[in-house]
């Protein structure tokens, strides 16, 4: 990895704002924060945030994207995110047997990508002058930020497997997906292995739904790309994730692309051969 801080990124910058926004943060305050960044760049496969680790550091994505893994006790890992420009990663989530803020969630980098790295001892400073209506304000609005977040991933493990997957791949075309004529393609590169840890099944059973939303006309691949296609269901995710439908600004389609369409009539040998790709 190398220090970088010569780029602009204001859009996630302003992503990040918006972000913060939602727990009542002054502004004057994340204009300091983001004031005394120091931006790094980590080349893809890169570990940006590790297992136990007590650095003290957290960070903001500026470009590309992270994966999130959630050690799982028997030395085995799960990916429970995909985080993108904007999203706040790395924050320590318990308290180790010697009483330090420790992190509990592991980061690899799934591109190059750029983070700003925050000190979480500067923004305990930060907090710790607010007055204490504003200090209360921000409790609450991360107490809902958490219950929200609980209730999502309850309801996750609850759901059929189709929904499961549909409620995820909507959720990553909301926060890393692109509108253009034929639809929505999700940034990130997925394999069938990522989704399958994703929402806790199988890769044969994701590959085996992904060949079903192929053959109906809801989802394709362009290169190593998922593209949700016009007849995706975005309100029926939003029902179970209790969040707005944000719709992506449309791009220009200025070039052909090497789009796979699904397979036409009942071809079982076309959704076995859509099944057995994998971006990985």
């Amino acid at each position: 990895m190398k220090t970088n801080l010569t780029h602009s990124h204001e859009e996630a910058f302003t992503v990040l704002r918006s972000n913060l926004n939602r727990f009542n943060l002054p502004p004057e305050l994340v204009d300091e924060l983001i004031d005394r960044h120091v931006a790094v760049v980590f080349e893809k496969g890169a570990m940006a945030f590790c297992e136990g680790n007590i650095d003290g550091m957290l960070a903001c994505i500026l470009s590309g994207y992270v994966k999130v893994y959630c050690p799982v006790g028997d030395g085995n890992r799960t990916l429970v995110r995909m985080a993108g420009p904007g999203e706040i990663i790395g924050y320590p989530d318990y308290i180790d047997e010697k009483g330090r803020h420790a992190r509990l969630f592991e980061a690899q980098v799934a591109s190059k990508c750029t983070l700003a790295l925050f000190s979480r001892d500067h923004a305990a400073r930060l907090l710790k002058d607010l007055p204490s209506e504003v200090l209360i304000s921000i409790l609450v609005s991360m107490n809902t930020f958490w219950s929200e977040s609980l209730w999502y991933f309850a309801t996750l493990l609850t759901l059929p497997t189709w929904d499961r997957l549909t409620l995820v791949m909507s959720d990553l075309a909301t926060r890393a997906g692109v509108s253009d004529s034929q639809g929505t393609i999700l940034i990130p590169e997925l394999g069938h292995e990522d989704l399958a840890e994703m929402i806790g099944c199988s890769r044969p059973l994701v590959s085996q739904m992904l060949a079903e939303m192929a053959q109906s006309g809801l989802v394709a691949r362009r290169g190593k790309q998922f593209v949700l296609l016009k007849k995706w269901d975005f309100e029926a995710s939003a029902r179970y994730s209790k969040r707005p439908v944000r719709r992506v600004a449309a791009v220009p389609s200025g070039r052909s692309s090497s789009f796979v369409s699904p397979s036409g009539g009942g071809s079982d040998r076309g959704i076995a051969a859509y099944a057995a790709r994998d971006s990985a």
